[in-house]
């Protein structure tokens, strides 16, 4: 089957990315199992031209934080700040200020004077102590995977000028952990690619999957060529196909304007998005 992965990297069913909810109260049903008393997040604020109020950025970071806590159902006040700005700087909590001076995102604060900084310190550090709902770690070998691969070679691979080809040391390496990645998937869902039907997202799911659709969605308005591996990666094709269907990914994915905009200043270009795109 062919791969409609190729235009502007996106899945073949997936449809219109829906607006996220951004407000500064996050409201969650009462729960009566332990969770982290007064917790407060805060995500980096969405500071680019035409950004809606009290919406957060669309950095896979804040995406994987908020899928999360949705699965956890902890309640939690959110807090959307912009360190770098000094205006907005004034804003920021005085317990921000204290313990994160070099403003890093997204950031939490609970119990007792409990401060983590960054999404993967803030999963570990509550799912070691809040074991309730039980989230799975991933399959055997998942601990190769963490998301930082696909995270850092998206600008390496936007910012080069080498097409993606075997001339591209970036598009190798990529090409090499979507293999890996393949492989991965066969291991713990058989050859039949089927993503985990009637399971929920463990959390390797929510470490990867926002990064690879951020690569995916964005990377040919930047640079043209992309083509995803369909032949070479079919169940890892099938599982992103899946997972980006999921409800609760579809709740808190990025928009196609929100990612070009937040990749813009980052690869110091700017694109032009087509109308019923911008």
């Amino acid at each position: 089957m062919r791969s409609n992965m190729t235009q502007h990297g996106r899945s073949s069913v997936a449809c219109k990315p829906a607006r996220w909810g951004g407000g500064r109260k996050a409201s969650a049903p009462k729960i009566d199992y332990p969770h982290p008393a007064n917790l407060e997040i805060c995500y980096r604020m969405a500071v680019y031209e035409g950004s809606g109020e009290g919406e957060a950025c669309a950095d896979p970071f804040t995406t994987e934080m908020k899928m999360y806590l949705e699965m956890k159902g902890f309640p939690h006040k959110v807090h959307l700040v912009s360190p770098e700005n000094p205006e907005k700087a004034k804003a920021l909590p005085d317990w921000f200020r204290r313990n994160n001076w070099d403003g890093v995102l997204p950031m939490a604060k609970y119990d007792k004077e409990q401060y983590k900084l960054g999404s993967a310190e803030i999963m570990m550090a509550l799912e070691k102590k809040f074991r309730v709902p039980l989230l799975v770690g991933g399959g055997p070998g998942a601990g190769r995977f963490r998301g930082r691969t696909v995270k850092n070679l998206t600008l390496s691979l936007l910012k080069s000028v080498r097409p993606y080809d075997d001339t591209n040391p970036d598009w190798t390496d990529l090409l090499r952990e979507f293999k890996q990645l393949n492989e991965y998937i066969v291991g713990c869902h058989g050859k039949e690619g089927d993503y985990m039907k009637a399971k929920k997202f463990a959390l390797w799911d929510i470490r990867m999957v926002p990064a690879l659709y951020n690569l995916l969605t964005i990377a040919n308005y930047f640079k043209k060529g992309f083509v995803f591996p369909a032949e070479q990666c079919p169940q890892l094709r099938s599982y992103l196909t899946h997972a980006f269907e999921d409800p609760l990914f579809i709740k808190f994915r990025p928009t196609i304007k929100q990612l070009v905009r937040y990749y813009e200043p980052k690869l110091n270009v700017r694109v032009v998005l087509p109308e019923e795109e911008a």
